[in-house]
């Protein structure tokens, strides 16, 4: 092979991997480009609202048995 052959090959491969169409994943395409921005330039400040709603809800829904088991594990470890 001579450089111009792997040079045209190399072209052709690297325009096929730049063009990549749009993803879409339907309805959730929306609400995926909201969500992902704040995940890319803010992923601790979403870190720590999702953790927090999720151990308020934990704590609705188990009450003071999810304290219990909290208590239990600290001690456990």
């Amino acid at each position: 092979m001579s450089k111009g052959e792997v040079y045209k090959l190399l072209v052709s491969k690297m325009n096929e991997v730049a063009v990549v169409p749009p993803q879409e994943i339907g309805f959730f395409t929306p609400i995926y480009k909201k969500i992902v921005p704040q995940l890319k330039f803010y992923p601790w400040k979403v870190t720590l609202i999702i953790s927090s709603l999720i151990a308020f809800l934990l704590y609705m829904i188990f009450g003071a048995t999810l304290v219990k088991l909290a208590s239990l594990l600290q001690y456990g470890f």
